[in-house]
């Protein structure tokens, strides 16, 4: 009997096709991107993962929402082609420079692939690191669920990552940039892109996109691991601080956790739930005008 661990594999054209998308998304907007890829059984007991694609799409930093007709059409195209009822599908994104790690959200989109056996995701990043996960739904026809990331062997001689003028046009097609990315001083916290999706921006609105975006770099950088419990408490402080002396009605919120409950906390939340506001008017205003949604795809996959 085959181990999980050797049952999945990707070539290595299609490893490096996500890759490229991945890299694509990065290098032109900062941006998350997903698309699906199918699972197909082969004859030596071996699933082949492939099939790569994006869809249509709108995307930001930390979110990537695929068309729900997109995603239908897909399913269609290839439940066709291969006429296999054993093949599935994979949701594929990336988190480009982040780690490679379940968010919340992603934790949500795999719930939404709920069915009768077993559905298949995968996390990547610019680093080439990853996380795929087998999501067994019921054991024996009972409702037992069971979620275990395992190995997705990559068959593959060197390392090339090749995005070709046909991926730069769909890309360009099929991408749409929710969010504008701004480049501008002030913050003196790593990145520092201004998102601006209103027309008549708000008194605070440019210093609350700046907090917005560096409590979203330490936040990055403390769940991928690149930041230490110390560091992270101490750019809380210095934020804070740079609030306090522009005198601006919000803050970041002083974060009590242990290192591990910190993990646990900021894998889960959003660098809005993060900030502290001095009164419930101000927060919702900020919001709205930040339009922080979450739906990922026409079936109001959250």
């Amino acid at each position: 009997m085959m181990d999980l661990k050797d049952m999945f594999y990707i070539s290595e054209k299609d490893w490096y096709k996500l890759q490229g998308w991945a890299t694509l998304a990065y290098e032109e907007d900062k941006n998350e991107i997903s698309g699906l890829m199918t699972a197909i059984p082969k004859e030596d007991g071996r699933i082949e993962v492939g099939n790569v694609e994006i869809l249509k799409q709108e995307n930001s930093g930390t979110n990537t929402e695929l068309d729900g007709d997109a995603v239908s059409e897909y399913m269609m195209k290839y439940g066709m082609k291969y006429n296999n009822p054993n093949m599935k599908f994979v949701w594929w994104h990336s988190h480009h420079t982040m780690g490679a790690f379940w968010s919340g959200t992603d934790t949500n989109e795999i719930e939404a692939w709920r069915n009768k056996s077993y559905s298949l995701a995968l996390v990547i990043n610019l680093k080439e690191e990853y996380l795929f996960r087998v999501s067994f739904w019921q054991n024996s026809g009972l409702p037992i669920e069971q979620h275990i990331d395992t190995t997705l062997t990559i068959e593959r001689e060197t390392p090339k990552i090749n995005i070709t003028k046909a991926m730069k046009k769909q890309y360009e097609e099929l991408c749409d940039n929710k969010i504008s990315n701004v480049i501008n001083g002030g913050w003196h916290m790593n990145q520092q892109h201004l998102w601006d999706t209103s027309k008549k921006p708000h008194k605070y609105e440019k210093d609350y996109n700046m907090l917005i975006e560096a409590i979203e770099s330490i936040q990055d950088e403390f769940v991928s691991g690149t930041l230490s419990y110390p560091e992270f408490k101490k750019n809380v402080k210095k934020l804070n601080k740079q609030a306090k002396d522009r005198k601006l009605p919000f803050r970041m919120k002083n974060l009590k956790e242990t290192a591990p409950e910190l993990l646990n906390l900021l894998i889960t939340k959003m660098p809005n739930e993060l900030v502290d506001y001095d009164n419930n008017n101000l927060k919702n205003e900020l919001e709205r005008i930040m339009d922080f949604g979450f739906n990922w795809g026409g079936r109001q996959w959250i």
